[in-house]
Parts: C-alpha cells; sequence; structure tokens
C-alpha cells in the first residue's frame, strides 16, 4: 500500500494551497519526501 501521496492531493486533504506546501516544506513546517526527479510526496499518515 503506498502512503504517499503527491502535492496536489496533500493540498485538497489539507485545505492549503500548493504554495503554502512548498513554503511549509522549505521552513521544516511539514517536510516532504522527494522522488528522484525531485517530486514532493508526502506522507498520508
Amino acid at each position: 500500500m503506498n502512503r504517499l501521496i503527491s502535492i496536489n492531493e496533500a493540498s485538497k486533504q489539507l485545505g492549503v494551497s500548493i504554495s503554502t506546501l512548498r513554503r511549509w516544506d522549505e521552513s521544516g513546517v511539514l517536510v516532504a519526501k522527494r522522488t528522484p526527479k525531485g517530486h514532493r510526496r508526502y506522507d498520508k499518515y
């Protein structure tokens, strides 16, 4: 079972914009995992 979701899915589930998620990632509030090509992925749990 894949626990990682895209930044788009995470923004919908959390009710915040994608730019907010990017800002949180840069500041360390909510750290994303990165794919080999650099795409952000968030843990569902």
